[in-house]
């Protein structure tokens, strides 16, 4: 009964990881460039995500140094070069707070997302990174969609 509960566990868990395999923002979001202890992790998949029209979410968020970032802001750009980033829609307020939504190819009918937001907060900057997978076409779309929720 044990080896069955692990063996569900261990599928239910490599199934979120699969999401964004093979992008650099994975990195982020398997404890590569962050210790996993200190971000907070949001995963949601299902009819939660329904009226969004999303089939996956997840996001992590955490508080980070100057180099830290970069590293963040690293995988996001490779992805963005690597992925056919098909828009994207970027905003610097004098260094202190920035905003990217990135929608990279799509994978058949599956749209796939990646937003980060950062702001400073004294010497550190407090970071959020989102996946999502959706049937949304358009960065438009999708902001118009969370605006109306």
């Amino acid at each position: 009964m044990r080896q069955l509960l692990m063996t569900l566990l261990l599928l239910l868990t490599t199934g979120h990881v699969a999401a964004q395999q093979g992008l650099a923002i994975n990195e982020l979001f398997s404890g590569s460039i962050i210790p996993k202890e200190r971000m907070v992790e949001t995963r949601v998949r299902g009819r939660m995500l329904t009226d969004y029209k999303m089939s996956l979410f997840r996001s992590v968020k955490c508080k980070v140094s100057k180099e830290e970032l970069e590293k963040i802001n690293a995988a996001v750009q490779r992805d963005m070069a690597s992925y056919k980033t098909t828009e994207s829609i970027g905003d610097d307020r004098h260094g202190r707070s920035s905003t990217l939504m990135v929608q990279l190819a799509a994978k058949g009918n599956t749209y796939c997302y990646i937003c980060q937001k950062a702001e400073a907060e004294g010497k550190q900057w407090v970071v959020t990174v989102i996946y999502i997978e959706s049937t949304v076409k358009t960065i438009a779309e999708l902001k118009k969609l969370f605006n109306n929720k």
